[in-house]
């Protein structure tokens, strides 16, 4: 009985550990890292990195947004839609874009 507690708070502690970590990508691929040193530069750096880890992946291989996602219980394509919504968002995959494309 003892185990099987110690097992349910070390999921339920590991489960907010990813919800961080996928809040925190949300937050920097808004643009705003919170983390970050301030400069334009280096926030945009961040913010990329943040917009590939999340909308590149289409497998669940170990640490992607997809394989969190699972984790949580979140459908990653859902996800990924609803945030695209959001305009930081939508200002940050156009101007990853055209820095691919010029």
């Amino acid at each position: 009985m003892r185990h099987e507690h110690a097992a349910r708070v070390l999921a339920q502690r590991s489960k907010r550990l990813w919800i961080a970590v996928v809040q925190q990508a949300i937050d920097d691929a808004m643009g705003r890292a919170s983390f970050a040193p301030g400069s334009p530069e280096e926030i945009e750096i961040i913010q990329r990195e943040a917009l590939r880890w999340i909308f590149q992946d289409r497998v669940p291989v170990a640490n992607s947004f997809h394989s969190i996602c699972d984790l949580l219980d979140i459908d990653a394509g859902r996800a990924r839609e609803g945030l695209r919504l959001h305009p930081a968002i939508r200002r940050g995959l156009a101007r990853a874009r055209r820095r691919r494309s010029g």
